[in-house]
């Protein structure tokens, strides 16, 4: 129990520390551009699984689970992100609204999910994961709704 807590802590205090360099990342990624109507955003089309554990103008905190043998509503992301892992990944499908599918063991297949680690992410076009595999799926979902730097024009102020 208290070897799990330390990994969620790790994970989550990864994925703020990422979040520094990521935010630069986030600003210059010119990929994917969000087009899809709002009612695909992931709290308003999956509530179900994407819980806000924490919301301002500038960043919004996630905690995203889908359960064994789930599949979750087609979604999508409408900004930058990083995710903090803090728990095995199952297997997963995941399929696009645009076409096509791809399929995923623990996640991605160029990385191991299987301790905790951080992952940065753009904007994602609607997608909609299903857990083929025997556990749930659950991570941490650090999405970038503003980047700038008002109010921290120095180190006094923050």
């Amino acid at each position: 129990m208290q070897k799990a807590r330390l990994l969620r802590i790790a994970a989550i205090v990864c994925g703020v520390t990422a979040a520094f360099v990521a935010g630069a990342w986030a600003q210059s990624q010119a990929g994917v551009v969000w087009h899809w109507p709002e009612s695909m955003e992931a709290l308003r089309a999956a509530p179900k699984n994407h819980k806000v554990l924490f919301e301002n103008d500038h960043i919004r905190l996630l905690e995203v689970t889908v359960q064994s043998g789930e599949t979750e509503n087609m979604h999508g992301h409408v900004w930058p992100s990083v995710i903090a892992i803090d728990a095995v990944q199952p297997k997963i499908e995941n399929r696009l609204l645009e076409g096509g599918t791809r399929s995923a063991v623990r996640g991605y297949e160029d990385a191991d999910w299987s301790k905790p680690m951080c992952r940065t992410l753009g904007v994602q076009a609607p997608h909609q994961v299903s857990v083929t595999d025997t556990f749930p799926l659950h991570f941490y979902r650090l999405e970038f709704k503003k980047m700038d730097a008002k109010g921290i024009e120095s180190k006094a102020t923050y």
